[in-house]
């Protein structure tokens, strides 16, 4: 599935959600689960969470064990998807930062994965400036040297 011919769909509500939440951990980084349906080209994001298993932190961090975290991330996706009936489970992290692109921790996690998808909450910080944002990327390496890494565009609707 590449990202060209597919919309990314979330209601204003959860956007202002999950920004909010996002503000409120401000400055540190907080991890989520976001969950959408699939409809023929479009996902629409329906829920989050806040993942309890990574720690907030005041910067990127590594995982300790690259392999727990691979093995916890299929097992979540699973168990949430059978629980909850959702089509997708995407994992996302804010950006304190404001930064929208990819960190050098993401990356290497995206790299390790061979394939999936980050999403980056930036959550407004009015003395900065910054306006509250979702981006995702999608990334796959499985198929090709150099990996295919597509911008996802979050839609907001009412």
């Amino acid at each position: 599935m590449s990202a060209e011919n597919f919309r990314y769909l979330i209601p204003e509500k959860i956007f202002y959600e999950i920004t909010d939440k996002a503000k409120e951990a401000y400055p540190y980084i907080e991890h989520y689960w976001i969950f959408a349906d699939r409809k023929e080209n479009f996902g629409i994001v329906n829920k989050f969470i806040v993942n309890e298993d990574l720690k907030k932190t005041k910067k990127h961090v590594k995982p300790r064990s690259w392999m727990r975290y691979k093995k916890s991330k299929i097992y979540n996706m699973r168990k949430f998807k059978e629980e909850m009936g959702v089509d997708i489970v995407w994992q996302a992290h804010t950006h304190p930062s404001g930064q929208e692109k990819l960190h050098t921790i993401d990356k290497r996690i995206l790299k390790y994965l061979s394939n999936g998808v980050m999403i980056i909450i930036i959550p407004p910080v009015e003395e900065k400036n910054q306006k509250a944002h979702l981006v995702g990327w999608y990334y796959d390496k499985r198929y090709t040297k150099k990996p295919i890494i597509d911008k996802m565009v979050f839609e907001i609707i009412q």
